[in-house]
């Protein structure tokens, strides 16, 4: 047996209000993917989900879809949710939370009113099914990230042996004798970063100066605009394309057409009734006899529809039958459940079942939300 909270999940997935009659609904609207910069992630887009207290009306999904899923009647369904709405009251006026699978919970605060927390692992949007969070780096990791290189370097630094700085003391040399002040030697530690770097400066510049001269000159890059991942592999040789002329045989888009008495004239002796495609959508039954195929007659012959269909604007069609006996018996069914199902016509060889037919979109809406409380769902036909 489904249970009620399992139904809310399902439905708002495929829809944007369910109310639960008497306690509140739940209203979604869909949000777009955000991305978290600080934290480094990026969120798909989702359904928003709002606990409204004041949708208490019963507007018939929940309990129809309830009374289909557990195959029960309408009033049964009704006295299901009512008891489970008696019993949620309950446990919030006892401080208690409310779990619903895949929506989240209701609880109350301290001044008594009704809180909802929405579940954040599951997305109710049909569109993002299968897409997760996407985790990238964030700037907290670039900064981590350079802090541990800095730091790294200093250790390298700090490990390596230093010889003392050799200084010259003149003080007891006589200015006479051409002596100067002091000399110190410069740290070995500093002459050793900046050869470094000129290693690094080089090795970046080598390859920048090469491709600069190899893509103008030996590619194509300059003429077409494009550049491809082949340009930059100095021992790749481009071939070219060897093309062969093919022929192909166009049928032409126009069907032949083909009489009724060339149709007749193929048939095999024992065939005793033929469908006839009048239209696109209607084949006429026709008997055929041994003079008929003898001495075929041109001429089509009057067919009249044993049964005038009065269709309206709008139908909401709940079923379509090979066979018009099937069709038949479902609209006793529909007859014995209060509604004014009737065949609306014959299609592809399919007699299509109305429940109800309405001249505007009101109209039809009612008839509609009545078919799904009795649990027949269907489609709307416009002619």
């Amino acid at each position: 047996m489904v249970s009620v909270e399992q139904l809310i999940g399902d439905l708002l997935v495929r829809h944007n209000c369910v109310i639960i009659p008497a306690f509140g609904g739940f209203v979604a609207k869909q949000t777009s993917a955000s991305i978290d910069y600080k934290n480094g992630i990026m969120t798909p887009p989702r359904k928003s989900l709002l606990f409204n207290r004041q949708l208490i009306n019963n507007d018939g999904l929940l309990i129809a879809e309830l009374a289909v899923s557990n195959a029960i009647n309408y009033n049964q369904a009704t006295d299901t949710v009512g008891t489970l709405v008696n019993s949620w009251n309950e446990k919030l006026r006892n401080g208690e939370r409310i779990s619903i699978d895949k929506i989240g919970f209701l609880f109350y605060d301290q001044e008594k009113n009704i809180c909802f927390e929405q579940d954040r692992f599951f997305n109710l949007l049909l569109e993002s099914y299968g897409l997760e969070k996407v985790h990238f780096l964030s700037e907290n990791d670039v900064q981590l990230a350079q802090k541990t290189t800095i730091e790294r370097a200093l250790s390298v630094e700090e490990n390596t042996p230093v010889q003392p700085a050799i200084v010259f003391n003149t003080e007891g040399i006589s200015k006479e004798k051409g002596a100067t002040d002091a000399q110190v030697i410069e740290h070995p530690a500093l002459q050793k970063n900046s050869k470094i770097w000129k290693y690094v400066a080089a090795a970046c510049l080598l390859p920048i100066a090469f491709y600069s001269f190899w893509l103008p000159m030996k590619t194509t890059v300059l003429e077409s605009g494009i550049i491809s991942i082949q340009d930059f592999n100095p021992f790749y040789k481009s071939t070219d394309g060897n093309y062969s002329q093919e022929k192909i045989s166009l049928k032409s888009p126009f069907e032949k057409y083909i009489t009724l008495e060339e149709n007749v004239a193929a048939l095999p002796n024992d065939i005793t009734i033929y469908s006839y495609k009048y239209a696109a959508d209607l084949y006429i039954p026709i008997r055929l006899t041994k003079a008929l195929q003898n001495t075929f007659n041109t001429e089509l012959p009057e067919v009249k529809l044993e049964k005038q269909v009065s269709i309206s604007t709008y139908n909401l069609i709940v079923g379509c039958f090979g066979s018009e006996t099937n069709a038949k018996n479902l609209v006793s069914i529909l007859k014995s459940k209060g509604f004014s199902p009737q065949i609306v016509d014959v299609s592809n060889g399919l007699y299509r079942v109305s429940i109800g037919a309405a001249n505007s979109v009101d109209e039809m809406q009612k008839i509609s939300q009545a078919a799904n409380a009795q649990g027949f769902d269907g489609w709307i036909l416009k002619k």
